[in-house]
């Protein structure tokens, strides 16, 4: 090829190169970034995947579990900026936008407002003074509810405060309250998780994304066992009803996420707590019985929780949460021993055609099944759960925090 024709076809790339970055530098320079973060005025809790838009485009974002959000690629110039939350009422602002450049704009989001309306003949009509009251279930579920509305699959959320105290503090008595979900009781206690009809061992299920080993009792088995996992510093559950692709290859139906609490959630320190009296409604009576040991005992134990969400400030907050519970129950038991249906028999020893030995139990055939045995036991037992459990969350950038 003849030089000139090269030279004539480099300069041509050059131009077009020239060209694209010369346009994509002017693009660049005609749009901005928008920062924030949205607060619930109700109950001063940052908010989680509230959506954030730009009317008119097709620039939105969701906040992250510490209510922070970033918009990008935001026409320069004046733009309406609208951010809403399940539950609450949306606010859209007029803000100014310069290119190159950072806004930050924070939001305060209120409860849906009721407004009066004139009356046909142009007049108001006042009426009397009344207070709605909100409560920390009503906010679980509006959280719940926003969560499931903008999730990638199908999945259910409930919030820990959702169902309000937890008997024991054991997480299976509130999974239990869950589509799909069904609980295996053991001893009493709320055991293991079954998710559409999967067995134990195939539903995994983690904290804050990392997965949860088995107790002792379930051998060397995939099954979780719920009695030694405390719903205490538990902020929500996810049931992921559809497999994702970075789900467990074990996760059959689904998988079971649990959210612990975090400490950039809150603009400002919250502690709750409860005190309590549990027993089983076998045991009413206030004074000393006999069981579960030799000596008698009450039956009715009392026991607390708390839990304490504490931004110190922008760059480190921490949560301290326990509980204490004894709980008694009765493990009453009985069985029965059918020969011929279940339970082998025992022939008669014949020797050389006589019979040495009848054999305690005939043979029977299993159409006529006799029966041996029928055992009562009276089993009781004391179960005492103690648990702590505390997070460290530091804030290394305004988009990178580490949470121990």
């Amino acid at each position: 090829m003849p030089y000139s024709r090269m030279f004539s076809r480099l300069v041509c790339i050059l131009t077009v190169a020239v060209t694209l970055v010369a346009g994509a530098l002017a693009q660049a320079a005609d749009v901005g970034t928008i920062e924030g973060r949205v607060l619930n005025a109700r109950n001063n809790e940052f908010l989680d995947k509230a959506r954030v838009t730009i009317e008119g485009t097709s620039v939105e974002t969701f906040t992250d579990a510490t209510g922070q959000f970033r918009l990008s690629g935001v026409p320069a110039g004046n733009v309406r900026l609208r951010v809403s939350f399940t539950g609450l009422e949306a606010q859209t602002e007029s803000v100014l936008v310069t290119a190159g450049a950072i806004l930050q704009r924070d939001f305060t989001l209120n409860s849906a407002a009721r407004r009066a309306e004139p009356a046909k003949d142009g007049s108001v009509v006042k009426l009397e003074q009344f207070v709605v009251g909100a409560s920390r279930e009503m906010d679980g579920a509006a959280i719940a509810i926003n969560e499931q509305r903008f999730a990638a699959n199908m999945v259910n959320v409930l919030a820990a405060d959702e169902f309000g105290h937890v008997a024991e503090g054991n997480v299976g008595e509130f999974l239990k309250f869950i589509p799909g979900i069904s609980i295996d009781y053991g001893g009493g206690d709320a055991r293991t998780i079954s998710l559409a009809g999967a067995p134990s061992g195939n539903v995994p299920v983690t904290i804050g994304g990392f997965a949860l080993s088995s107790a002792a009792s379930s051998g060397v088995g995939r099954t979780v066992e719920l009695e030694q996992v405390s719903i205490n510093n538990i902020a929500r559950i996810e049931v992921h009803k559809s497999p994702t692709p970075e789900s467990p290859g074990s996760a059959l139906a689904g998988t079971v996420n649990m959210v612990p609490r975090g400490a950039f959630e809150r603009a400002r320190p919250v502690f709750n707590s409860s005190v309590y009296f549990m027993g089983r409604d076998a045991e009413k009576g206030l004074h000393k019985t006999p069981g579960p040991i030799r000596d008698k005992t009450y039956k009715i134990h009392p026991g607390l929780d708390f839990s304490w969400v504490v931004p110190v400030n922008k760059r480190f907050g921490f949560t301290l949460s326990g509980g204490h519970s004894s709980q008694y129950t009765m493990q009453d038991f009985m069985s029965n021993t059918w020969r011929g249906a279940g339970t082998a028999t025992s022939a008669p020893t014949i020797v050389n055609g006589v019979i040495t030995n009848p054999g305690a139990f005939p043979d029977t055939t299993p159409d006529k099944p006799y029966l041996t045995a029928y055992s009562v036991r009276d089993g009781t037992k004391l179960t005492t759960r103690d648990s702590v459990a505390t997070t460290l969350d530091f804030k290394l950038g305004r988009f990178d925090m580490l949470a121990v």
